[in-house]
This record gives C-alpha cells, structure tokens and sequence, in this order.
C-alpha cells in the first residue's frame, strides 16, 4: 500500500488564501459580492504631500539637535553652578596657557619626564 503524498488532496478540506480566490462556485473575472470599496494602493505625490515629507525627514532632525544640544548646555550649567562632580568650565589644559592674540597662545613648555634610560645612567 502506497502513501499519497498529499494526504489533504483527499480530504475535502478547502484552504482559502488571501490574495486569491480558490471557491469553485465564484468566477474569478466578476468583482467580488462584498460591497467594500477597493483599497488604494498607490496615490501620486502632491506639493503638501513633499512638503510634509521634507519637514518631517529634514526639520524635525534640526530642531530635535538644537534641542539636544541646548539641554546639555543646560545641564552642564546647572551642574557647575551647584558644584555637582567636580564640574569645570575650563579643562586643566587651558589653565598653562595664555592668549597673547587672536588664535595665538604661549603655553609653558613641559619639562620632559626622566625615563628609564636616565634613571639608570652611572654619569
């Protein structure tokens, strides 16, 4: 005795899908009996439709960083003014150096650490 290798083939059982009709009864060329109207798939593009689009894809972003950044200019303000985790305008490296014009600055010259090669020498 062989197998059949579709065992619902004999069955009966109808599977509907859902972007066919599979229903012997109905003919495929006459519209559906629902009274629903058709769903629109694709609308072309208007002018409010790209301005809508670019606002959305190319504001937002601008306003979302301006926003972003102000806040932590907030932030930073509000944790230096109330001393919160050793918070300082300046870093460490501008407290050595000293403007003496536009964009041109002395800074102390470091002194080289020994090395080993120093720590080491008999001289």
């Amino acid at each position: 005795m062989s197998e059949d290798p579709n065992p619902l083939a004999e069955s009966g059982v109808t599977m509907h899908s859902d972007s066919e009709q599979y229903s012997a009864g109905e003919d495929l060329s006459s519209p559906p009996s629902s009274s629903s109207t058709p769903i629109v798939l694709y609308k072309p593009p208007t002018v409010w439709s790209m301005l809508r689009g670019a606002a959305i894809n190319l504001l937002l972003p601008f306003i979302n960083g301006m926003m972003l950044g102000f806040g932590e200019l907030f932030a930073h303000e509000a944790a230096f003014r109330l001393g919160w985790g050793g918070t300082r305008v300046f870093p460490l490296s501008r407290r050595t150096a000293h403007p003496i014009g536009p964009g041109i600055e002395i800074r102390e010259r470091r002194r080289p650490r020994p090395d080993l090669q120093d720590l080491t020498s008999l001289e």
